[in-house]
This record gives C-alpha cells, structure tokens and sequence, in this order.
C-alpha cells in the first residue's frame, strides 16, 4: 500500500509557484484525511466528485483520483445498487489518526526542549530508490533532518518513540544504530540546525501562508468555508513534512512560523463546523440508493 504522507500535498506557496497545482489525488487525500478520518466515516461517489469540483477539478479527474486510491488501498467501496459508499480501509483510518495527531495535537503546542539529540545512522542502496524515499519521506514526518552520508538527527523527544516501529515497518531495524545525548566539545546548536533543516526557505513559505491567510475572509457561508478550510489544510500537511517542529531554543528569534501556526489554529478551529457541516449536509442530500 502506498504511505500518503504530506509529500502528497503542494503548500499553496510552491502551487503559486507551479503552474500545474496540486492533482486531484493529493487533494482527494487532504479531503478524507481531514473529514473522513473517523472510523465509520463514509461518503457517496457523488459528494466527493463535487466537494473536489468546488476546489477545482474537474469530475473526470475527481473519479479518476477515487479509483486509484482503491487500487493503493486507501479507500473501500460498498456497493448500494449502482452507487457507491465509500470509506477508509483499516491502514488509511489509523494513518489519518496518527497525522491528525501531529497536525492538532502536538503542532499545536510544541514541547521544550530537553538539551537531547536523537541521532540515527542508516542508509538503504542507491538501487532501492522506493525504499530510499520512503525513509526519507518517513523520518521528516517523524521530525528528523539529514546531516549526509545515512546520518539523520532529530531534537524532538516524541521523535524517540516513533523510531523504532517506524524502521521496523520499513525492515531496517537491524541496519541502523542510533544515539541519544548533548552536543559534543566541537560544534553548535545552529550549525546542525542550518545544515540539517531549510530555515530559510521554510521561513519564505510561512511568509506566503501568513500573506495568504490574511487575506481570506474572516467568515462566509459553508460552502465557502469548506474550499477556504481545505485549502489551507492542505497546505499545512505540506508545512508538516518541510518543519520538525523544532523546540523555541533552536528557533531564530521571532520566528515566522509562530505566527502562521497561531493563525491556521485560529482559522480552523473557527471554520471546522461549517465546513465538514457543509460536506455532512451535501452527502445526506444525495437521495435514497433504489
């Protein structure tokens, strides 16, 4: 089965900056990662086709992205005459439960740091590139950074406990070692923080999304909600994979991405409601299967 990770999702930032935007496949997995992602969640054929034709693609495209997320295992479908339900499969429902936890739960207060460097060495052949992104697709997900040559680092301490069932998943238990402790006589705290993440860049991006986001209206109807709502999350699950979320003492002083993850909580706590009730209401308007 695929892992739609947030690799999956353009940030609005990087779509403004391609033309192409993000496909109806990434933005179908934002959809069911953020109003689908309850056990016994389900929606109709027809309310997913028009929920991605208000955020702009079109219904060809929309069946399309439906049908390879049932081929990849994502999403089941129960057969109601010609019409069909579809729903998460067991693997998509607990993918989603751990993303939600990282989105809302713990980017929403990011821990102190307690001095610590988890540190891992691992590396996968050249010639298993799939396996080879999959690590690296997984251990930024996780909070980690590559320093080069298998060397990975990560200060977050909830970092420690996803490594382990992480690298089992992925058979490379066995290959790696890992260490835990301060930083040593040579070296600083900004140089590894500089050289294992893109503050810069990242900091560019959050600049884009506070823009972005003080220009929405503040309020309007559901419908509206629901495509302002989605966008945004959707370019959050992006921010996700891109920053560690790294402790406030590894962070430049007034740090842009306070500010943006203030803002995107903000919103989405006050949109949340009328958005997925706006989805709710489109799916029990659809009639009755014969």
């Amino acid at each position: 089965m695929d892992h739609a990770t947030p690799d999956d999702a353009l940030s609005l930032a990087a779509a403004r900056r391609d033309t192409r935007g993000p496909s109806a496949r990434a933005m179908l997995f934002t959809v069911l990662g953020e109003y689908l992602r309850d056990q016994g969640s389900a929606a109709w054929t027809n309310t997913l086709v028009v929920a991605l034709g208000e955020l702009g693609f079109a219904e060809a495209g929309a069946r399309r992205a439906l049908s390879r997320a049932a081929a990849a295992d994502w999403i089941t479908a129960q057969r109601h005459g010609r019409r069909i339900r579809w729903s998460l499969t067991p693997t998509a429902v607990r993918h989603f439960a751990e993303s939600a936890i990282e989105a809302y739960q713990r980017r929403r207060r990011v821990e102190s740091w307690d001095g610590k460097w988890l540190v891992l060495t691992t590396s996968v052949p050249e010639s298993q590139r799939a396996l080879r992104h999959r690590l690296r697709t997984q251990l930024r997900w996780a909070g980690f950074g590559p320093l080069g040559q298998g060397v990975w680092v990560s200060p977050v301490r909830h970092s420690r406990d996803q490594v382990v069932p992480l690298l089992k998943e992925l058979g490379l238990a066995a290959s790696t070692v890992s260490f835990l402790g301060e930083l040593g006589p040579v070296g600083s705290e900004y140089e590894v923080v500089h050289d294992a993440w893109d503050l810069g860049g990242l900091s560019h991006d959050y600049r884009d999304f506070v823009r972005y986001l003080a220009h929405l209206p503040e309020d309007g109807a559901p419908r509206d909600l629901f495509v302002q709502l989605t966008a945004i999350v959707h370019s959050w699950r992006q921010f996700i994979l891109k920053d560690p979320a790294l402790p406030g003492e590894l962070l430049p002083a007034g740090w842009i991405g306070h500010q943006a993850r203030a803002l995107f909580y903000e919103r989405h706590d006050r949109w949340f409601p009328a958005a997925a009730g706006w989805l709710h209401e489109l799916d029990a308007s659809e009639p009755a299967p014969s």
